[in-house]
């Protein structure tokens, strides 16, 4: 089976920034050492983790007492505004960080580019996923460079030694992009 079809993958847009990197930069440092709002995406990160981890207990204290419930899910949706706003600004601040359509799966990205990437050359990604201003840091290794007929070359990369966190972070988005593709197609059949 070829590496496209060992996963599922979807289109979608996504604010997008690349650095090429060497072999020993890959081997010696972590990705998120290399873009300056990582440390954003490690916050955030935890905030939805431990947003995941609390709902449950909110859940039985919405049982218990439904006002104080409605009470705590207010205050936890102001934080996820505030961290989805310092993700926002930041992004509006990147110059080299275009939203573009990538194809993307658990296993790896393909994207357009104004410029060739040489295969085998390995790329420290930063991948923005929007509305909700998610993101991942991860290595991944060029595998196809393929010139497109508007000067634009197609790019295929293979993500190296993503952790499974990093995979779990792209299944969850995957899953998203299906539900909100799915929704979107539903609406347009019933308009």
């Amino acid at each position: 089976m070829s590496e496209r079809r060992r996963f599922f993958r979807i289109d979608d847009y996504v604010r997008l920034t690349y650095q090429t990197v060497s072999r020993e930069t890959v081997e010696q440092v972590q990705p998120e050492s290399l873009f300056p709002d990582a440390g954003l995406l490690s916050l955030q990160a935890e905030l939805k983790k431990l947003d995941s981890e609390s709902a449950q207990l909110l859940f039985q204290i919405k049982d218990q007492d439904r006002r104080l419930g409605d009470y705590l899910h207010l205050l936890n949706r102001k934080i996820e505004l505030v961290s989805q706003q310092l993700m926002a600004d930041r992004a509006s601040g990147e110059t080299n960080a275009m939203r573009r359509e990538v194809n993307l799966s658990e296993g790896g990205v393909a994207f357009s580019n104004p410029t060739a990437i040489e295969e085998g050359q390995f790329l420290a990604l930063h991948l923005l996923f929007l509305p909700s201003y998610a993101g991942v840091v991860l290595f991944a290794q060029a595998v196809r460079c393929e010139a497109q007929h508007n000067g634009q070359f197609n790019i295929g990369a293979n993500f190296h030694k993503a952790s499974s966190a990093q995979k779990q972070f792209l299944s969850q988005q995957i899953m998203r992009a299906q539900m909100a593709d799915k929704r979107r197609r539903l609406e347009e059949k019933t308009s």
